[in-house]
């Protein structure tokens, strides 16, 4: 019995080894693509800027470090209810960065949505990227924004998640393809990761991202 003990808790210290060595590669991964960005903007960056970078590499950090400490608490990598984990995730990371007068949660969010452990890194990066984005940039007066989830899982065993928020939108002339920032692009490339297709819609009522993603 003894033995079988000490080879179940070596089993489960490999595997939180594993997670940490993989959840620091992707996070290294997701920062090396923002400071690969700098290089094409301008030469200096104000203090509001720079606060704005610091606080979008300190969201990832947040990000992972729950997640890792979510799924201590899950044996055998077992499936994430995804209502319950975009919600205390979110408000989590709210919370972290001080930023309660700036964003608000809504959701819509239905019981049968569940996700594979290893989805659960991308979408904590994806909430993280999304959020931060619309802090920055839904409402140029500085209301607080209202940022909302909503998913299901449809008829075919796919699921539908939405993240959206109540700003301006995209400018009207915006092209997808050539003015992109690096949060969009970071965005799609977690979207490819988890197999999901992505479509953007915006209006002045705000901007929001569906993710289909495939059956489990």
């Amino acid at each position: 019995m003894t033995i079988m003990a000490d080879r179940s808790s070596d089993l489960a210290l490999q595997e939180a080894n594993h997670r940490i060595a993989n959840h620091l590669a992707v996070l290294a991964s997701t920062v090396q693509i923002q400071t690969s960005s700098l290089s094409r903007g301008p030469a200096t960056f104000s203090r509001d800027e720079v606060k704005r970078m610091m606080q979008a590499v300190a969201s990832k950090i947040i990000s992972v470090g729950y997640l890792h400490r979510r799924l201590a608490n899950v044996s055998g990598g077992c499936d994430l209810d995804l209502a319950d984990y975009l919600i205390e995730h979110s408000t989590n990371l709210i919370s972290s960065l001080s930023l309660q007068k700036c964003v608000h949660i809504a959701h819509k969010l239905n019981s049968n949505c569940r996700i594979h452990a290893d989805q659960a890194q991308a979408l904590a990066l994806i909430v993280s990227e999304i959020l931060m984005n619309a802090v920055k940039h839904a409402h140029p007066t500085g209301i607080p924004v209202q940022l909302y989830f909503s998913c299901r899982r449809n008829a075919d065993g796919s699921m539908a998640l939405e993240i959206g928020d109540d700003g301006v939108g995209l400018p009207e002339e915006f092209d997808m393809d050539l003015d992109a920032g690096v949060g969009f692009k970071l965005i799609r490339s977690l979207a490819d990761k988890l197999g999901a297709k992505l479509t953007i819609q915006s209006d002045s009522l705000g901007l929001c991202f569906h993710f289909r993603l495939p059956p489990n």
